[in-house]
């Protein structure tokens, strides 16, 4: 393809437009006189040698060619240029799967799904700047497996022509939703029935996210965007320190992350079609029921969207690994943690919001981060044959994929993903399921005149944990134990969160300094 035809359409010009902003860009040329209060230095002079005539033809070409180069650079870049209004467009779909299918979150749970407590949503905001354009899919599963995440991208990219770096996909890690992986299904040691529905359910459901988005585009107009925020208490931090290491428990003097984000999207008649809330919180608070429901979140959405009934909501998982609500383990505490939640939502629409401008920006990463050293394969040796199931099956699983003791794993791919909106607010969204260091440590190192700063975790890839420097050194389930629930070989490196953080910052610094040459 010539790049020029290239960056014309990424503009979204056709020649003739071009050459209008072109010419808007470049005047005719004018008239030079010496100012009087400047002195007439050696560079100056020579700046001026065309002084009381046209500028040189060589020195207009010259302008007329750099700025040619800026104007494509800034709509390759992915910037709203001169863009005066938002553009967004909200929908929602419902996910819930038609036949039984077997339940993911809880290894207790002995039978498949029996119908739906409440149903499951997908739910879409695209949104337009000018050129720039983002689009933002919130789904109630427990997580975006790495075969789901191709299909949804690629599936996304030929119908609505949507670029990786412009889709940030986000799940609610709601336990009360179906296995959309069959690699999963298996590594449970589940019959493979239930491999075939969840095949089945993950191609019925990127048939519905291309629906949805559809319908997003199709709605969008014209728009305001506000941002605010408010807190909710019930998150409590689960690792507690026991003689025999960390465990599961409630740590209320761990670190925990109460912020509420929100996001408002009102129609030129200033009617509020859109909200997108967040919080850093497992999606837990009812225990392993075989009811579809989309716990929390889902019960806070159900209660907004009742109160606010032309509004879709979305919600942003945030950086909940080792968040569980409380109190927990019944409807009603699910029904009573969305119902805060709600309340918190509410609260942020009363305060003084930030209004975002009509500039968008948006970046992608796949961060490499290593694996720790495998341990000597004597000892996975001895844990196949523990008689644990999912002991043994990991271990069986790790001493086929890597046999000879110098065999070690590739790195891990995370997806880090940075939007920022209106120049003012930076959202960062994490893949798999951090815990709450990363928007503790983000937040506090990204804040900077006043600019908020929303970091979400379970986003575009969500197969694992992920935890902090801290989180691995004291090990336990989210830093240790857990990579034999999620397919993966080990630990991950120590130097996880530098890596991570690292990508965020670069991602930061790069879009910030290309507003700059706005």
């Amino acid at each position: 393809m010539d790049v020029r035809q290239g960056r014309n359409t990424a503009c979204g010009l056709d020649a003739a437009q071009l050459r209008s902003k072109i010419a808007a860009m470049n005047p005719a040329p004018k008239q030079f006189h010496r100012s009087p209060e400047r002195a007439a230095g050696p560079l100056q002079s020579s700046r001026n040698s065309g002084c009381g005539g046209e500028e040189p033809a060589f020195r207009r070409s010259f302008r007329f060619t750099a700025q040619l180069c800026a104007w494509l650079m800034l709509c390759v870049s992915g910037f709203a240029v001169g863009a005066e209004q938002w553009r967004a467009g909200v929908a929602k779909v419902t996910i819930t799967p038609g036949e039984p299918v077997w339940m993911a979150g809880y290894a207790a749970r002995t039978g498949p799904s029996d119908g739906a407590l409440v149903d499951l949503h997908a739910r879409a905001l695209v949104l337009t700047a000018g050129a720039a354009r983002l689009t933002i899919v919130t789904m109630d599963l427990i997580e975006i497996p790495d075969t789901l995440r191709e299909l949804l991208v690629e599936g996304l990219r030929s119908a609505h022509g949507i670029k990786p770096e412009e889709l940030l996909l986000n799940v609610s890690h709601t336990h009360g939703g179906p296995m959309v992986s069959a690699k999963t299904v298996a590594d449970w040691g589940l019959p493979a029935v239930w491999e075939k529905r969840a095949e089945s359910y993950a191609r019925e459901l990127v048939t519905k996210v291309n629906e949805v988005v559809g319908r997003a585009l199709s709605n969008a107009g014209p728009a305001t965007l506000n941002y605010s925020h408010a807190r909710c208490g019930f998150a409590m931090n689960r690792r507690i320190s026991t003689p025999g290491g960390f465990t599961l428990g409630l740590n209320p003097d761990g670190p925990v992350d109460h912020d509420v984000p929100l996001l408002r999207i009102e129609s030129s008649e200033k009617k509020l079609i859109g909200l997108m809330f967040g919080y850093a919180c497992h999606n837990t608070a009812l225990g392993p029921v075989r009811k579809l429901h989309g716990d929390y979140a889902g019960f806070a959405q159900r209660k907004l969207e009742a109160d606010h009934p032309e509004t879709i909501t979305l919600f942003l998982m945030g950086c909940g690994g080792d968040q569980d609500p409380q109190p927990r383990r019944h409807q009603e505490d699910a029904e009573q943690n969305g119902l805060a939640l709600a309340s918190a939502v509410e609260a942020g629409l009363s305060t003084a919001p930030v209004q975002l401008g009509a500039m968008l920006s948006t970046s992608l990463e796949m961060c490499p981060v290593p694996f720790a050293p495998l341990a000597p394969r004597a000892e996975f040796a001895e844990r196949a044959k523990s008689g644990d199931g999912f002991v043994s099956r990991h271990a069986q699983w790790v001493l086929k994929q890597w046999p000879n003791p110098e065999d070690q794993p590739a790195d891990y791919r995370l997806p880090v993903q940075v939007v920022v909106l209106g120049q003012k607010m930076t959202l960062v969204a994490l893949g798999g399921e951090p815990v709450v260091d990363y928007s503790l440590r983000l937040k506090r190192e990204l804040a900077a005149e006043g600019r908020p700063v929303w970091v979400a975790g379970y986003a575009n890839l969500v197969s694992a944990y992920v935890p902090s420097r801290r989180v691995l050194q004291e090990g336990g389930y989210e830093g240790t134990q857990a990579v034999i629930y999620q397919s993966l070989p080990g630990p991950f490196h120590t130097d996880v969160e530098e890596r991570i953080v690292a990508s965020v910052h670069h991602q930061v610094n790069l879009l910030r300094e290309k507003a700059k040459v706005r």
